[in-house]
């Protein structure tokens, strides 16, 4: 039997009230990974496509949904870094596009193929970091118009480089190296979808256990609190968008070796899918705070997506309305979970 507390003048006290149900929702909610809820649709969008598509659940299916995701995880994790440090990059698709006209440029040079894929690693980090770093944050430029300017420009010289026009690789000496790389198995293991695993488990060794991640971190939180604080900020910045553009040199070749040509067109509007799925993860937009499974879940998300309004036959057209409003939905839930940290 429960008795009630008296206070010292007499009058009974009623026990404290534990918290109401939405005061622990919304602390269940608020200690919850970042990646939680798209998490959720994943698993619902899997169940319903099973239940709902005959071919959802064939293997062909679901091996071109795994290897075709490849390719967006690659730029994912490079903008990932990018966006760590609170800025975006808009030119992505146009790198990926201009990086497999390079790479045709060196073989035409006559360098082997592996070390024309070398080469191409090391062009695309050096345009990414020196172009869009550079004038970013050595000079102080706003992102947004840096990397849309290059955009415009890298799409421009990827197609002066061929005359607009694709240029098809299958038929070069050597090429079996990057076919594999892109599009080749060993026994039942795509080699693609290992690569990508490797990168990812790579960047989350280094977000979490360097210095340079931490330093990333402590630069998307606050520079000028991290500049005080005797962090390198512009070699930073400078340094994460060189390595975004080493993850897109590494997706420009997978997508050569799929396609077996170099080309001009690709990866258009590829950016915005890219950046959707990397808030849509868990990553902030204003920097400071990212996770690589949350990036992971996110583009998974997103490639499912594209797989279900392909089977369900929706027009190309809605597409790309799809794909607008998943941008607009990551950006208001990343301004949500902004405003409940606060």
């Amino acid at each position: 039997m429960k008795l009630a507390i008296s206070s010292p003048a007499g009058n009974p006290q009623v026990p404290p009230a534990g918290p109401d149900p939405a005061s622990r929702l919304r602390t269940l909610l608020q200690s919850a990974p970042p990646w939680t809820g798209i998490g959720v649709l994943v698993v619902v969008m899997f169940v319903g496509m099973s239940i709902g598509n005959e071919y959802f659940l064939n293997y062909a299916n679901l091996n071109n949904v795994l290897r075709g995701a490849v390719v967006p995880l690659l730029l994912a994790l490079g903008t990932t870094f990018v966006i760590t440090t609170g800025m975006i990059d808009l030119s992505l698709g146009s790198l990926l596009a201009l990086d497999t006209v390079l790479m045709l440029g060196f073989m035409n040079a006559g360098l082997p193929v592996p070390v024309a894929v070398l080469a191409t690693l090391a062009a695309s980090a050096l345009l990414a970091g020196l172009v869009n770093g550079l004038l970013i944050a050595r000079f102080q430029l706003f992102f947004m118009v840096v990397t849309l300017g290059t955009m415009s420009i890298f799409r421009s010289v990827a197609q002066l480089g061929t005359d607009g026009t694709s240029v098809q690789l299958y038929d070069r000496a050597g090429f079996d190296f990057v076919l594999w790389l892109g599009d080749g198995s060993v026994g039942p293991v795509s080699v693609p979808v290992v690569l990508a695993a490797i990168l990812l488990a790579a960047s989350v060794l280094l977000m979490r256990f360097t210095t340079f991640g931490r330093n990333l971190l402590a630069v998307g939180g606050n520079a000028g609190a991290a500049r005080l604080a005797g962090v390198p900020v512009e070699r930073v910045q400078i340094l994460a968008f060189a390595l975004n553009g080493l993850f897109i040199g590494v997706a420009a070749v997978v997508m050569a070796g799929r396609i077996q040509a170099a080309s001009p067109s690709i990866g258009i509007g590829m950016e915005l899918s890219v950046i959707a799925a990397v808030l849509l993860g868990g990553s902030s937009f204003m920097g400071g705070n990212s996770t690589f499974l949350g990036t992971l879940i996110g583009v998974v998300f997103v490639s499912l997506l594209d797989n279900a309004l392909n089977l369900l036959q929706v027009q190309t057209f809605w597409q790309g309305v799809v794909t607008g409003a998943v941008l607009i939905v990551a950006v208001g839930i990343d301004r949500l979970r902004a405003r409940s940290r606060t």
